[in-house]
C-alpha cells in the first residue's frame, strides 16, 4: 500500500524532464510511466501478506479476535502485523495476554505479548505508545532475564526525545534501565523530575539505593504513606532481595501494611507488635495507624486495641507527643474512628456511637465526616429506629453527600413501616426534601401518599407542610391530601421510574412522553482518544475496551459517551453499553431522550425472549426487565452464589424446570449430557418457565419477581407476616436489601420496555405487575 500511495503522489507531482523525443511522444511518456508504476504497485498491494496470510484475511481474523495465526508465527516476524495498522499490534498484545491465548503456560510464547506491545511503541498514536508502555513495564521488570530490556533499550534511547512527557513511556525507559542494572542513569533520569508517578518514584528510589545512595527515609515514606498500589508491591518484593535499609521496627511496619492489604489481619497484627513497642511510627504515619485499626477490628485483639487507642488519645490530648494542632487532630480522628469500628465489630453499639461522635469532631474532610455520621445513624437504626429521627435533625445539615445516605434512609423507611411509625415519615420528609437525594425524596413522598390513602396517616396531618394548603381537591379528603405527595414524585427528575410510574397511577396521569431527538445533533466524535477506543472493536479486543474507558468516563462529553455506547451495543457488548449510558444519564446536565433509553434498555435476543414469553404466557416487557436486571444481557455471566447466564439460574432450579418441560413433551435441555446455562437458547426458556412457575403460585407478578431473587419460601413467610399491607408497600418491608431493591429495578425496567417497544404507558405496566393475571399481548 505505501508503494501505491507513492505512485499516486508521483503522478500528481510529476515534472516533465528534458527529452530528445518528439513533443507529442514526450507529453505522453510521463503519464504512461506513472500509470505503469501505479498498476505495478496496485498488484503489489494485493499481494501483501501478514504472517503468511493475505492482508485482508489477517485483518479480518484479528477483527474477529482470532489470533491463532499470530500464536503459531515466528516471533521474529511479529512486526508484520503493523501492515494491518501501526496500532493493531497493541490490541493483538491484549489478546495474546489473555488466559485463553495460553501464552503464560506455553514456554515458547511467554514473550509474545511483550513483543507485540514493544512493536506498538512505534505507533504514531501517543495514546497507543502510552498504553503499550504501561503493559510492558511489569513484563520487563518481572522477567526472568534481561532479554526484553535489551531489546527495547535502543529504540527507547533513539526516540527518547520525541517520547519525553508521554506518560508510561518514561517509566518504561526507567524500568529498562533498572533491569539492565544501569542504576546511575536511572537515578539521573528522575532526579530533577517534580512529582514523578508512583512507578517513577519506585524506580528512582530503588535505583538510587542500588547505586549506593541513602534513600531510606524517602523509601520509608513511600511505603508508609498513601494507598498501596502496583509500584509499591513491586518495590516491596525488590527491597527484600537487598540488605534491609530499615530498622526492625520500620521493616515490620511495612510488612504489616502489606499483610493488611491482602486481608491477613492476624499476620499484620503480628508484624505491628514490633513497632508498637516504640509507637512513634504510628504517629508519624496516619495511614499506618489506619491499618493497625483494621488489624485490631478483624482479629480477636479488639479489646486490646480500644485500650491502646484510648491511652494514645489521652497522651496526645495532654500534649505529650509534641504534635501540631493539625497533626494531633488527624491522629485523634483515626483513633476514635477506628476505635468505633472495633467496638461495632464487637457489638458494643452504645460505646461505638460515642467513639464515632467523638471522631466526628476531628474529621479532617467532608468524606470522613459523612462516614462518622453514617455509622452513628446506622448503629442507632439497628437499636432504635425511632431514635434516628432526632439524630437526623442534628446531622442532616452536617453531611456532605446526600446520596451517601440513600441506603440508610431506605433501611429507615423499612423499619418505620414494620413498626407502624407512620407519622415519622412526616417528620423525616421535610428534612430530606431540600437535599439532592431524589431517590429518597421520591420514596418518602410516595409512601406518605399511600399511607394517607390507606388511613395510616391522618389526612389533616399530611396537609400541614408549608406549601400544602390541605384544602380538598374533591370530595375525598384523603385523595386531596395524598395528591401533592404523588405530584412531588412524578416531577422528581432523579426519581426511579418505579416510583414515578406508581405515582402516575394514583394521579391518573401519564408520565410525559420521552423526546425522540437529541439536541445538538449526532456528529461522529473524532480525535486520538476516540480512535484508541474504536481500535478495540476494529482489532478484536472489544472485551477489553470498557476497562480502559471506565476510569475516564467522567472526563468525556455526553456526545462521545453516547457514540461509544452505540459502538459497544453494535458489538454485542450490551452490559458495557448499559453501564455507559447509565453513567451519562445520571449527570446533572443530562436531558432525557428516547434514543438514550433505547441504549440503556436494549432488546438483544429478541426472538428468543419474545418467543419464550409467548409460550409461557408472560408479558415480554417483564421478561426483558428481569434479564436486564439479572445479567445486563451478558450470556456467560456467573454470580458468587453459583447462578449462571442471562436469567441467572441455579443449577438445581434449571434441572427442575428442564424436567417439567421434558415431561410436558417439550425439548430435552439435557440432550448434551448436562444443561449449558451459558447458552441463551437454553437459559432463556428455562428462566422464563421458572418465572411462570412462580407467578402461578404468588399473589402478583411483583411477588413472583421478589421470589425469583429471594426464594419462594422466604417470600411466602414474609408476606404471611404482613398480610394486611398493600401489595405496593409490602416490598418496602423485605429484610434483604438486595431483594428489596430487585423488585424496584425489574419493575422500572419493565415499565421502560413496555413504553419503548410494546405501545404501553409506564404506569400501565406498573399497575399490571401488582395484579394476579397480567395481560399478555
Amino acid at each position: 500500500m505505501p508503494g501505491l500511495i507513492i505512485s499516486v503522489i508521483q503522478t500528481v507531482s510529476y515534472r516533465e524532464p528534458r527529452s530528445v523525443f518528439r513533443p507529442g511522444i514526450r507529453k505522453r511518456v510521463p503519464l504512461l510511466v506513472s500509470l505503469f508504476v501505479f498498476i505495478v504497485n496496485l498488484g503489489a498491494c494485493r499481494a501483501i501478506s501478514v504472517l503468511d496470510l493475505p492482508l485482508e484475511e489477517a485483518a479480518e481474523r484479528l477483527r474477529q479476535g482470532d489470533i491463532a495465526f499470530i500464536l503459531n508465527a515466528d516471533p521474529r516476524r511479529i512486526e508484520e502485523l503493523r501492515r494491518i495498522h501501526p496500532s493493531a499490534v497493541f490490541y493483538a498484545g491484549l489478546l495474546a495476554q489473555s488466559p485463553e491465548a495460553g501464552t503464560a503456560d506455553n514456554p515458547g510464547l511467554p514473550r509474545l505479548p511483550a513483543l507485540l506491545f514493544g512493536a506498538a511503541l512505534e505507533s504514531p498514536s501517543r495514546k497507543i505508545q502510552e498504553e503499550a508502555a504501561v503493559k510492558l513495564l511489569p513484563l520487563v521488570l518481572e522477567g526472568e532475564d534481561t532479554g526484553l530490556a535489551e531489546r527495547f533499550l535502543p529504540g527507547l534511547q533513539k526516540r527518547r526525545a520525541s517520547l519525553a512527557g508521554t506518560p508510561g513511556v518514561e517509566e518504561l525507559y526507567g524500568g529498562v534501565l533498572y533491569t539492565l542494572g544501569r542504576f546511575d542513569e536511572l537515578s539521573e533520569q528522575y532526579r530533577d523530575r517534580n512529582d514523578p508517578s508512583p512507578w517513577g518514584r519506585a524506580l528512582f528510589l530503588l535505583g538510587s539505593i542500588r547505586a549506593g545512595e541513602n534513600r531510606s527515609p524517602e523509601l520509608l515514606d513511600f511505603f508508609l504513606s498513601g494507598p498501596l498500589e502496583g509500584p509499591h508491591h513491586w518495590a516491596f518484593r525488590e527491597i527484600r532481595k537487598l540488605p534491609s535499609p530499615f530498622s526492625s521496627s520500620e521493616a515490620a511496619a511495612i510488612a504489616g501494611r502489606f499483610s493488611v492489604a491482602r486481608f491477613a489481619y492476624d499476620e499484620g497484627l503480628k508484624h505491628f507488635r514490633i513497632p508498637l513497642e516504640g509507637q512513634s511510627l504510628f504517629f508519624a504515619y496516619p495511614e499506618l495507624l489506619a491499618d493497625l485499626g483494621k488489624a485490631f477490628q478483624y482479629t480477636a485483639a479488639g479489646e486490646e486495641g480500644i485500650k491502646l487507642f484510648s491511652e494514645w488519645d489521652e497522651r496526645i490530648r495532654s500534649g505529650g507527643e509534641g504534635l501540631t494542632t493539625a497533626e494531633a487532630g488527624n491522629i485523634r480522628f483515626r483513633l476514635w474512628y477506628y476505635g468505633g469500628r472495633i467496638l461495632r465489630q464487637r457489638e458494643q453499639y452504645g460505646e461505638a456511637v460515642r467513639f464515632f461522635t467523638r471522631a466526628l469532631s476531628f474529621a479532617p474532610d467532608p468524606l470522613q465526616r459523612d462516614a462518622c455520621i453514617w455509622y452513628i445513624l446506622e448503629i442507632t437504626l439497628e437499636d432504635d429506629p425511632g431514635a434516628v429521627i432526632p439524630l437526623l435533625k442534628t446531622y442532616i445539615t452536617l453531611w456532605h453527600e446526600d446520596e451517601y445516605f440513600t441506603d440508610l434512609l431506605d433501611q429507615l423507611a423499612r423499619e418505620l413501616i414494620l413498626s407502624g411509625q407512620w407519622d415519622s415519615f412526616l417528620a423525616v420528609f421535610p428534612l430530606i426534601r431540600p437535599g439532592t437525594d431524589g431517590i429518597s425524596r421520591a420514596k418518602y413522598a410516595y409512601i406518605i401518599g399511600r399511607a394517607v390513602l390507606e388511613g395510616y396517616i391522618p389526612a389533616a396531618k399530611a396537609g400541614n407542610l408549608p406549601d400544602f394548603s390541605g384544602a380538598p381537591l374533591g370530595s375525598d379528603y384523603k385523595t386531596a391530601a395524598a395528591r401533592p405527595y404523588f405530584r412531588i414524585v412524578l416531577e422528581e427528575k432523579k426519581a426511579p421510574f418505579y416510583y414515578r410510574a406508581l405515582a402516575a397511577v394514583y394521579l391518573g396521569e401519564e408520565i410525559p412522553p420521552i423526546p425522540e431527538e437529541i439536541s445538538g445533533g449526532t456528529r461522529t466524535p473524532s480525535g486520538e482518544g476516540m480512535d484508541f477506543f474504536l481500535g478495540f472493536f476494529t482489532y478484536g479486543a472489544a472485551s477489553y475496551a470498557f476497562s480502559y474507558l471506565a476510569p475516564v468516563m467522567g472526563d468525556l462529553p455526553i456526545g462521545e459517551l453516547r457514540f461509544l455506547a452505540e459502538t459497544f451495543a453494535k458489538a454485542g457488548r450490551w452490559g458495557d453499553s448499559i453501564r455507559i449510558s447509565a453513567h451519562y444519564m445520571a449527570r446533572e446536565d443530562y436531558r432525557l431522550s428516547r434514543r438514550d433509553l433505547e441504549l440503556a434498555y436494549p432488546r438483544p435476543f429478541i426472538g428468543l425472549i419474545e418467543g419464550s414469553a409467548r409460550k409461557e404466557r408472560l408479558p415480554p416487557e417483564i421478561l426483558y426487565g428481569l434479564i436486564r436486571t439479572e445479567s445486563a444481557f451478558i450470556p456467560d455471566i456467573g454470580s458468587r452464589a453459583g447462578a449462571i447466564g442471562l436469567t441467572q439460574l441455579m443449577a438445581a432450579t434449571a434441572e427442575e424446570m428442564a424436567g417439567r418441560i421434558r415431561r410436558e413433551g417439550g425439548p430435552d435441555y439435557r440432550d448434551q449430557g448436562e444443561i449449558d446455562l451459558r447458552n441463551p437458547e437454553i437459559n432463556i426458556p428455562l428462566g422464563t418457565r421458572y418465572l411462570r412457575y412462580l407467578m402461578d403460585r404468588m399473589e402478583s407478578p411483583m411477588l413472583a419477581l421478589l421470589a425469583y431473587n429471594g426464594g419462594m419460601g422466604r417470600l411466602s413467610r414474609w408476606r404471611t407476616a404482613l398480610p394486611e399491607l398493600p401489595g405496593d408497600l409490602f416490598p418496602e418491608t423485605i429484610e434483604v436489601s438486595e431483594t428489596r431493591d430487585y423488585g424496584r429495578k425489574v419493575l422500572s425496567s419493565a415499565a421502560v420496555y413496555g413504553y419503548l417497544y410494546y405501545g404501553m404507558t409506564m404506569e400501565a405496566v406498573v399497575a399490571d405487575i401488582f395484579i394476579k393475571e397480567v395481560p399478555v399481548p
